[in-house]
Order: C-alpha cells, then structure tokens, then sequence
C-alpha cells in the first residue's frame, strides 16, 4: 500500500511539472489565467455615431433595448448635446435616468406609455452620441 502511495504521489508530481512547463512555454511571465477566457465578450468604443431616428431607444427604464437594437450590452455611453457640448459618461442602471419623461405613448416594436420616465440614451434619437459596447462572438 506504501508503495501504491509513492507511486501515485510521484504521478501528480510529473503531471504538475508538465502542466506547469506547458504554461510555461505559453505564458512568458508565469502568471497568466491557466483557463480558457476566450468567450469572453469583446468590448470597443463607437465614437460621433448619428442620431439613429429609433423610437425603441425612449422604452422607459428598459435595460435591454441596447441587446435588442445592437446585439449587445452598452456599459457607459455619453451624448453630445445641439450646443456641441458632450455630457459626462452614463452607465445604465447606474446614473442615466433622464430628467424629462415620455410625453405620449409609442408604438415602436419596443413600446412604452405617456409619462413614463426614460433613460438618457432616448437621446440616440436625435442626438449624436458615443457607447462602450460589449458583445459575445
């Protein structure tokens, strides 16, 4: 039984020493993530995109129009106001609940009622805006 012990011991020990020279061998400073991340989303910042003329953007507090409109989730987006000003940045969920609300119901294929509060990328509407997207591929 002691020998069945050794043995086995001596078996972990090899495929340690293997795994460790194989991350070795990938990973020149030895401290890299010895998992797979590569499904993580990739994340990229559209900049000056136009105003989209999309209703669906004013749903409400809707957290998934972003999903929707552009099969992905914006983390932080900013606008640039008519006076050519840009705002600070907005993260949904976070600080981006709009000071005016929806003056009347809609019919978008997202739709939302009368004097309902929105989020600040209603904007996209008709504002010029920048986001951080990320999305799955």
């Amino acid at each position: 039984m002691e020998n069945l012990t050794i043995l086995t011991t001596l078996c972990m020990c090899i495929v340690l020493l293997m795994v460790k020279n194989t991350a070795a061998a990938t990973c020149p400073t030895g401290d890299c993530v010895a998992y797979d991340i590569s499904t993580q989303a990739i994340c990229l910042e559209v900049s000056n995109k136009p105003s989209t003329s999309d209703c669906r953007w004013a749903a409400g507090l809707n957290i998934n129009v972003d999903q929707v409109i552009l099969n992905g989730s914006i983390v932080a987006y900013k606008i640039q106001w008519f006076s050519g000003l840009w705002s600070g940045w907005y993260v949904p969920g976070v600080n981006d609940i709009d000071g005016k609300y929806n003056p009347s119901n809609s019919t978008c294929s997202v739709p939302y009622n009368e004097n309902t509060i929105r989020r600040v990328w209603a904007y996209f509407y008709d504002h010029t805006h920048s986001y951080i997207i990320c999305k799955n591929l």
